[in-house]
């Protein structure tokens, strides 16, 4: 396991206000550097495990609770005893298929998702449930003054 994430990760974890070395530093590299974006706690407790980053079940757990707080990560809604966290925490469209479990992302414009979901609709118009999430606005933490003795 690296011990220093790649510079793009470190500053991501910079802008959101939290350590750029350590566990939590190591885990989100190994998040982000995982093919799976979609990913339940004891799927990254085994990936950790694999990966030689030592950590309990519980400290993953508030670890992806605190990235995705920091919106590093995103929470999808999930009716599945855990949840499930997505690598990818910019908004975007998911198709969810309880049987077999299965959750694709979706890159397409709002007129292709429109077409899917008409389709879908009429294909299977009694096992297709439609959720629309509003996310909560996040602010976005403070820049420091840039200390050049402006003031307004």
């Amino acid at each position: 396991m690296p011990r220093v994430a790649p510079a793009a990760h470190q500053e991501a974890l910079r802008r959101a206000g939290l350590p750029v070395r350590g566990r939590l530093a190591d885990l989100f590299a190994l998040l982000r550097a995982s093919p799976d974006t979609h990913l339940r706690l004891a799927e990254v407790a085994h990936m950790a495990a694999e990966a030689g980053l030592a950590a309990t079940p519980v400290e993953i757990d508030r670890q992806l609770k605190t990235l995705a707080d920091h919106g590093l990560l995103s929470r999808l809604p999930s009716t599945a005893p855990e949840p499930v966290f997505d690598t990818v925490p910019e908004p975007h469209f998911h198709l969810v298929y309880e049987d077999p479990a299965q959750i694709v992302d979706l890159d397409v414009s709002p007129e292709t998702l429109f077409a899917i979901l008409r389709n879908a609709l009429a294909e299977r118009p009694d096992s297709v449930e439609i959720m629309v999430r509003f996310r909560a606005i996040r602010s976005r933490p403070r820049t420091q003054p840039s200390g050049n003795g402006a003031s307004s």
